[in-house]
């Protein structure tokens, strides 16, 4: 449970009192449970707990759940082979072999993150053309955005792949216009991940033609990028937690 591991207490607390104490904490991605164990630290700096013999930690426990794709309007890997793929090397087909070396895209029922964190999600698989510099891209379908809409997925290297740099971005075509970015990060292979929460109002009651492009930052060998269950959602949140 990321978030703090220390908290003063905000008043001097007599012995029987009882006090509230409010700490923030971010929930982790992967479901499950999860627990935080505490101690209570006297002004000697000596730690002790709870129970007639005080050694025994409390804890705070939380039950992190994906929600249902209920909010969901638009999902990028169910309409993955939609969309017209393509690198400097020509059009692409859709899905490609997970070697092709003018460009991969794979859609895919669970992701394999930088952490080694194995997620049952829909996830996109995408590896740019294997030259310096190379790119891969894929141009979705009209879409006509709606007030409250949100683009939403989780960007990381796929699993192992260590030499992994890349430039994920987000563009997007109204009619026959340019195509324009909205939104770009670039991601090395370092056991992080990142987490995309775009608005899209001010796209809305438009007819949009969202471009998913990743593109290599030098050499494509090994450049393995995953979307995590992209997809626009009614605000919806990407992961909730009870107590």
């Amino acid at each position: 449970m990321g978030g703090q591991n220390l908290m003063p207490l905000p008043v001097e607390v007599a012995p029987g009192q009882t006090i509230d104490i409010a700490m923030n904490f971010t929930a982790p991605l992967t479901e499950g449970v999860y627990r935080g164990n505490w101690q209570i630290r006297n002004d000697k700096g000596e730690n002790f707990g709870i129970t007639s013999t005080a050694n025994r930690p409390f804890r705070a426990a939380i039950r992190v759940r994906a929600p249902a794709l209920i909010g969901s309007r638009y999902d990028f890997v169910e309409h993955a082979c939609s969309a017209q793929w393509s690198s400097s090397a020509g059009n692409l087909k859709c899905p490609t072999s997970n070697n092709d070396p003018n460009g991969i895209v794979l859609p895919q029922s669970n992701a394999r993150l930088e952490d080694d964190t194995r997620l049952t999600r829909p996830s996109l698989l995408m590896a740019p053309q294997n030259i310096l510099n190379g790119y891969i891209r894929g141009v979705y379908p009209s879409y006509r955005v709606q007030n409250g809409d949100r683009f939403q997925a989780t960007i990381n290297c796929e699993a192992r792949a260590t030499s992994c740099d890349v430039l994920f971005r987000l563009d997007y075509q109204l009619a026959n216009g340019p195509v324009r970015e909205l939104w770009s990060l670039a991601e090395q292979y370092d056991g992080n991940y990142f987490i995309v929460d775009l608005d899209l109002n001010r796209l809305a009651g438009q007819d949009v033609r969202f471009v998913l492009t990743v593109l290599s930052l030098g050499p494509a060998s090994g450049d393995r990028a995953l979307w995590v269950e992209p997809r626009i959602t009614s605000n919806a949140p990407m992961i909730i937690a009870t107590p």
